[in-house]
């Protein structure tokens, strides 16, 4: 028998989440049948043995495999999966008892490309710093392609979608391994560009938990800067080089602005690092002609909110000294 829906986590020295993880996801009152495609990207903890006790669900495929990193891992996983739908989850993070149900309801209520459901960002203590926001409705590919950008909103995550299995092998969609930051972003760009309706449903279903071991913190203010953090902006290209051609000025502009928060951001983080001396000119003088190349988007655009755009001239103006005030105020985005 064939899955209705399969669900990919990644799991890398996952030994200490994957437990919670997993129980929330075998939990589901679903009445349709799933499965869960867990992979063991070569773990240095003891996440397989952990892994090992659920071998005889037959819900639970268990992937034993050499590190390659989170993108590949999915794209490995992508290739197993022969259901209607696949979900992406993170081995740290846990969903609600009805998050495939409210998931794939939208599709059978709204006949859409793609669902979506509400999140919490929170910290390992469960307390939640951030709630994705928005309004339950049908979004055209326009509307959604321009509201991914939207930093409040139900953004470029993977986690809190049902995609397609058909829309992902027809069009050969997949992620870049290549990338180790905004690849889901991508990915969901990508995905889109083939959609006519979206439908979302901005509820709690999913809560994604951030700590001090993950991704998100690895490039925090104040560490080395890691050229793997200039990823964002080769994403942001790619996704113009999607969108341009579809003739969506309000999308366009909604990435610019992206540029610009993205590159004003970066340099935050250089001027805050230990080996800023080793960071090229050239790379400071390209952050910061983004900063004046998509001014106008920024500032005319409403992706950000409006405090952003008094930290955006405090950045362009002083950047030494703001970057000193944000790390010492211990300033944060939307939740994190």
């Amino acid at each position: 028998m064939t899955e209705k829906i399969s669900i990919i986590i990644p799991a890398y020295n996952a030994s200490a989440t994957i437990d919670r993880c997993l129980t929330s996801l075998l939990n589901q009152n679903i009445r349709e049948t799933y499965q869960i495609i867990v992979l063991n990207d070569g773990s240095t903890d003891n996440t397989l043995t952990k892994l090992e006790k659920y071998k005889n669900d037959k819900r639970v495929t268990i992937i034993n495999k050499l590190n390659t990193g989170a993108s590949d891992t999915r794209n490995q996983g992508l290739k197993l999966v022969k259901s209607e739908y696949v979900t992406f989850v993170d081995a740290d993070d846990y969903v609600e008892t009805d998050y495939l149900e409210s998931l794939l309801k939208q599709y059978v209520k709204n006949n859409c490309d793609l669902s979506i459901v509400g999140y919490y960002k929170e910290d390992d203590n469960k307390e939640i710093r951030f709630q994705g926001a928005g309004e339950k409705k049908n979004l055209t590919q326009e509307e959604a392609l321009h509201d991914i950008f939207i930093s409040t909103g139900f953004e470029g995550y993977l986690w809190n979608k049902l995609f397609k299995l058909s829309i992902i092998k027809e069009n050969k969609i997949s992620f870049d391994d290549k990338l180790k930051i905004a690849e889901d972003l991508l990915f969901c760009c990508k995905y889109l560009s083939h959609c006519s309706c979206i439908s979302l449903n901005p509820e709690v279903k999913y809560h994604y938990v951030v700590n001090s071991d993950s991704q998100i913190n690895s490039n925090k203010y104040g560490s080395d800067f890691k050229k793997e953090s200039l990823d964002v902006l080769k994403v942001y290209s790619l996704i113009k080089f999607i969108v341009v051609p579809m003739n969506y000025s309000k999308v366009v502009s909604a990435i610019n602005a992206s540029i610009l928060w993205s590159s004003t951001s970066i340099l935050r983080n250089i001027y805050l690092a230990p080996n800023k001396k080793e960071i090229p000119k050239k790379l400071i003088d390209n952050l910061r002609s983004n900063q004046k190349k998509y001014r106008h988007d920024f500032l005319e655009n409403d992706i950000l909110p409006s405090r952003d755009k008094i930290i955006y001239w405090l950045n362009y103006y002083f950047p030494s000294l703001f970057a000193f005030l944000w790390r010492k105020v211990n300033l944060k985005g939307n939740g994190f």
